[in-house]
């Protein structure tokens, strides 16, 4: 029965780390926090960490009731899930994954923002 604990723990833990995928948004968070000072940073990262910790705890106790006033079954939502993988793989494999269209404008606006811990 011990043995089985375990497993669940480490199913769960590698799915959690797999959604929220710290190794691949390093370099992103380097990127948009680069004209910080280091202390600006820590309070960055601690923004998102914080902000990232209210959105899992919110949809662990709220996600079912979510998906029930809307009619979603969680089998649907899987698919979707799915769906949106092998969207994103699709234009991986295109090499399109992180193009964007930013003006000047949208680029200076980006650089300026003082807090991007929610939302780059």
């Amino acid at each position: 029965m011990q043995g089985v604990d375990i497993a669940i723990y480490l199913q769960f833990f590698v799915g959690l780390f797999a959604i929220v995928n710290p190794v691949g948004i390093m370099p992103v968070f380097v990127s948009l926090t680069s004209h910080l000072s280091p202390e600006e940073r820590i309070k960055t990262a601690s923004t998102a960490n914080i902000a990232v910790a209210v959105i899992l705890i919110v949809s662990l106790f709220a996600g079912q009731l979510l998906l029930d006033m809307f009619s979603i079954s969680l089998d649907s939502f899987r698919i979707a899930g799915g769906l949106l993988l092998l969207t994103i793989a699709f234009a991986m494999m295109n090499g399109q994954l992180g193009e964007q269209k930013q003006n000047k404008q949208e680029k200076a606006e980006s650089i300026s923002k003082e807090q991007v811990g929610v939302v780059p």
